[in-house]
């Protein structure tokens, strides 16, 4: 990929947009109208026109809409925890980035 896709990529009204559109490739690939999703999702006919066509909607909408199209796994892959592989080497990571600690001198004579 080059810099300008990637950055593009980058882009929240880019990214916000893509969303909406794979919203709507997955209504479309269950053969369903906009109003039948609408109604299965809970969520207004004008909200999820916005979703589809510009991505403008709240992040609760959208995970009502992702779940009645059976896309909430994915959500849930993007916030998921690390698997405890992961949390061990980060561990490692942040001991080996740490600066050695000074040794405290003892007092002599007493």
């Amino acid at each position: 990929m080059d810099k300008i896709s990637a950055l593009k990529f980058r882009n929240p009204a880019y990214l916000t947009q893509a969303i909406g559109e794979r919203l709507r490739v997955a209504r479309l690939a269950r053969g369903w109208t906009q109003e039948e999703l609408a109604e299965r999702s809970g969520v207004a006919l004008s909200t999820l026109k916005l979703l589809e066509s510009k991505g403008q909607g709240s992040l609760q909408r959208l995970t009502r809409v992702a779940v009645a199209l059976n896309l909430d796994g994915e959500l849930r892959d993007l916030f998921a925890q690390p698997n405890a592989m992961e949390s061990i080497e980060a561990v490692k990571r942040m001991d080996r980035q740490r600066a050695p600690r000074r040794k405290k001198e003892q007092g002599h004579g007493t």
